[in-house]
This record gives C-alpha cells, sequence and structure tokens, in this order.
C-alpha cells in the first residue's frame, strides 16, 4: 500500500462523469434489470422500485441514497496482523486470478498451473514490496471444478500474510463452504477490530442481468460482513455496446444496481467498484487485456468511483503478449500506470498476461518493480526552498563540490532517485562484467529463487487447519 499526494490525471471531464451517471440511472430507471429474487424485489418494490416488462426499474432517488450510505473506506488485515487502509489518497495492489497456465520457472515452457504453483507464487507474494494483497493468481488444473475456488481460498489463508484479494465464486453452495471458513479464520486473529481479511468478487452477468445464483451468493456474503468486489465485465460490442461511452454507462448501471441490492442486504458491508469493462479481437470474440483501451477505461472508472464515493478495484498490470516480452513491458506499463495517475484505490493484475490466460512467478516481480516506478512517478515534483537548493548552487559556485555537500547526502537518503532492483543501474560494461548480460527476466528467475530460498512459512495453528480440513471434506461430498 502507498499513499498518492496527487491525481495527476482526469481523464473525464466533470460533465463527462454526469452524462455517464445520467445516461446509467435512465438505463436502470426506464429499462431496469433482469433480477430472480423473489424476496429482495419485493423489498425494493416497497421503496419505490417497479417491476415491468420481467425487469426490475430502480428510481435514481434510491440510487442516491443506497449509494450515499455504503463504507467509502475498507481496512483490511492480514494474518501478519498489518492493517490495510483502501480509500482516499491510498492504492494498494493485487494479483490476477483463475489463470490455467504457467511457465515453469524452470524450463520456461508453458504447462497447466498447479497447487504447488500456487502455493509457491503466495510464498513469493508475502515479500513483494508493492503488492498489497495475496490472491489465487493461478487455478490449479489438478484440482476438482467443484470445490477448486475453495482449496484456492485455503490455500491463501494458509499461505499468505497479507489480506486475500478478489476469490471468486460462482455458486451458492462455495458461497456457504466460503462463510465457514471465514469465520473459523476470523475466530482466531487477534482482530478486536473485526477488520475483514479478504475480498470475495462475485461477477452478475451482462447485460444488466442478475440471475439466482449470484444474487444468493451476494446474500451469503454481505449479510455476513464480507466485503465484496463486483466484477461487472461487459464486452465492447458483445454483451455492451461497441462504443467505450456506452460500455461505461452500461457497466455502470450495473454497479450501482449491485450497490443498492447490496445496501439492502446489509448497509454496512463496504462494496467496491470492481469495473472490468473489456474488449474482444472482433474477428473471433476473444478477450483481450492489453490494448490502450484497458488503461483509458481504468483511468475513466476510477473517476466514476469517486463521483459515487465508493472505493475502485481496476484492472491495470495486463497485457495479451504470451511471453516476457517487449509488448508485455509496454502494454503493463501503460494500462497500470494510467489508473495510478487517476487516483485507483486498487489496481489488479500483477503476475497475469496473455489476456488473463498465462502466469508466471518472473512478472510477478516485474509488476512489482513497474509499480514501483509508477509509484515514484505519480509523486512528482516537490518544489520548496530547500528542493530549489539556491544556497547549494551558491556553495557550488564557490567551488564547494556538489557531492561533498550535505544537502546531496540528504536527499540520496530521502528517495530523490529511485533504483531499480531489478533492472540495469549502470552502464553497458556493468551489464556485460558485473551482471553476465543478463536479461530481465533471468533477473527476475533469479530474484524468485533467492525469496523461495530464504522463506519461511507461518502454519496456520492446529485447531484451524483441522477446522478447514472438515469444511474441505464437507464441501468436496457434496460439491464433486
Amino acid at each position: 500500500m502507498a499513499d498518492l499526494t496527487n491525481n495527476w490525471l482526469s481523464y473525464l471531464s466533470e460533465e463527462d462523469i454526469k452524462s455517464i451517471d445520467v445516461a446509467s440511472k435512465r438505463v436502470l430507471s426506464e429499462v431496469g434489470i433482469r433480477f430472480e429474487d423473489a424476496e429482495l424485489t419485493e423489498k425494493l418494490m416497497d421503496k419505490g422500485c417497479t417491476n415491468k416488462d420481467g425487469r426490475l426499474q430502480i428510481p435514481s432517488d434510491l440510487i442516491a441514497a443506497a449509494v450515499s450510505k455504503l463504507p467509502d473506506h475498507i481496512t483490511y488485515i492480514g494474518r501478519d496482523l498489518k492493517e490495510l487502509k483502501i480509500g482516499k489518497g491510498k492504492v494498494a495492489t493485487h494479483t490476477g486470478g483463475s489463470i490455467p497456465y504457467v511457465y515453469d520457472l524452470e524450463t520456461g515452457l508453458k504447462r497447466n498451473a498447479s497447487l504447488e504453483d500456487l502455493e509457491n507464487m503466495l510464498r513469493l507474494m508475502n515479500h513483494l514490496e508493492h503488492l498489497s494483497m495475496c490472491g489465487a493468481l493461478v487455478q490449479p488444473q489438478e484440482v476438482h471444478p467443484g470445490i477448486s475456488e475453495l482449496i484456492q481460498m485455503t490455500t491463501v489463508f494458509r499461505i499468505g500474510q497479507k489480506p486475500g484479494s478478489g476469490s471468486a465464486i460462482s455458486t451458492v453452495p462455495q458461497a456457504r463452504y466460503t462463510v465457514e471458513l471465514y469465520k473459523v479464520l476470523m475466530a482466531e486473529l487477534e482482530n478486536p477490530n473485526h477488520y475483514p481479511l479478504l475480498t470475495v468478487g462475485i461477477s452478475p452477468e451482462s447485460p444488466l442481468y442478475y440471475p439466482a445464483e449470484i444474487v444468493g451468493i451476494m446474500k451469503l456474503l454481505i449479510a455476513n460482513d464480507i466485503p465484496t468486489l463486483a466484477l461487472v465485465a461487459p464486452i465492447l460490442g458483445f454483451t455492451a455496446p461497441m462504443t467505450i461511452a456506452g460500455g461505461l454507462a452500461q457497466m455502470n448501471a450495473s454497479l450501482l444496481a449491485y450497490a443498492v441490492i447490496s445496501h439492502e442486504i446489509n448497509p454496512d458491508t463496504p462494496v467496491i467498484y470492481g469495473a472490468r469493462l473489456c474488449m474482444a479481437n472482433m474477428s473471433n470474440a476473444q478477450s483481450i487485456w492489453g490494448v490502450p483501451e484497458v488503461g483509458m477505461i481504468g483511468a475513466g472508472s476510477v473517476q466514476l468511483a469517486k463521483y459515487y464515493g465508493l472505493p475502485s478495484d481496476v484492472y491495470g498490470y495486463s497485457s495479451s503478449s504470451c511471453t516476457h516480452d517487449l509488448q508485455l513491458a509496454a502494454e503493463a506499463s501503460v494500462n497500470g500506470l494510467l489508473p495510478l495517475l487517476a487516483g485507483a484505490n486498487i489496481i489488479s493484475g500483477f503476475g497475469s498476461f496473455g489476456s488473463g490466460y498465462l502466469a508466471s512467478f518472473e512478472d510477478l516481480v516485474f509488476d512489482n518493480e513497474l509499480f514501483g516506478m509508477h509509484l515514484r512517478t505519480s509523486q512528482g515534483l516537490k518544489i520548496d526552498a530547500d528542493h530549489l537548493a539556491v544556497e547549494v548552487i551558491a556553495n557550488a559556485m564557490d567551488g564547494k563540490d556538489y557531492f561533498l555537500q550535505k544537502h546531496t547526502l540528504k536527499h540520496l537518503r530521502t528517495g530523490e532517485l529511485s533504483k531499480p532492483k531489478i533492472g540495469l543501474y549502470g552502464l553497458i560494461k556493468d551489464w556485460e562484467e558485473k551482471e553476465g548480460s543478463k536479461d530481465f527476466r533471468e533477473k527476475a528467475r533469479e530474484e524468485v529463487k533467492r525469496i523461495l530460498a530464504q522463506n519461511e512459512d507461518h502454519p496456520l495453528p492446529e485447531a484451524v487447519d483441522h477446522e478447514f480440513e472438515k469444511i474441505l471434506k464437507a464441501a468436496e461430498t457434496e460439491l464433486c
């Protein structure tokens, strides 16, 4: 987690934001959403909603009332008992998720992701200074799909020391077991303020469809005070209009509907504005996550979330490249920087590329380094008497070398000049003679091995592990 001193980028004007707000509210009040829950429908109709043409229409005043009362910040806690504050002026990061393939750390070849990969990636995540939350970056392919999401979440709890991020839940029974796992660990931690341990992602369908299964998941998690990441992910030209403005309006409408539903279930549980409007290759309908529109949409979505006073979580560190090359570096750089400069609360995507189908240990290290560069960029320049250094210049003109003045040492120590941890910090002679002409991926691989060799796991208490096993056994019996 880091502080943002300024938001340098306003991708949308105030007029643009209001236009999207008006369009989204028109969609909700005039067109409505498909919503499959009789109990909540009746409650919402008592508060002014209507139900016609098989859709629930939500009036603007109900939206405003719900959004204004939802929390505008969240404080998480990890197993290490460190707090992670999400809200105005704070920026955090987390990984992608549910990725099926990895590049093998030893061979460099693509293969199916395994549970061992997830465990080792979590060990690596614990040591990356710019990665705020530990997540299930990969989906172990040897695990039965009926309980895969629960196994991933349990593994995050067992190995991750930071708060957990964005675990996705897709069925009501999985949500029920998630609540059981969560309560077991919450009861164990020294957490007098009852700060949440993780956020769980929930994905309504597009366009504007809340099926019974999704609403059931929402009711279980939100009623039990588990923060949810509303992952609304329409695809331009397929499940949303082809224009970015139209896609933003539809996505925003669904997110506002989510906020109203969440508020009705439990007004104290935070909702995170999880903008995931995405693009596709129009010739084959495959999602693509490297084009510059990813960063543009992320930056605009951050502004919309701010407008409603909701914490934002947007995509950024992503690429369509399928290898560790210049395309990956260029796309991740652009798409990560734009939402950061706009003031995102959480930026997603560490460790993922290939439009969300590939992950690697090396890319986790790369994104950690890249975020450090972006963070330095976002801090801007400090202009005051000390930094303007008129007296230092005068001393130099009188013959006192800059290098020997206290001013130089002081600002060298306070971070006026950043220094990469993995990247080259010298000239070609240094690269050849001291670094053996290694490229970034080779050096990142060495860093991964160094961290994993020094890592020490902190096992859960035996009683917690025992309870986890009981819950997972019951889930396996029911769901597999």
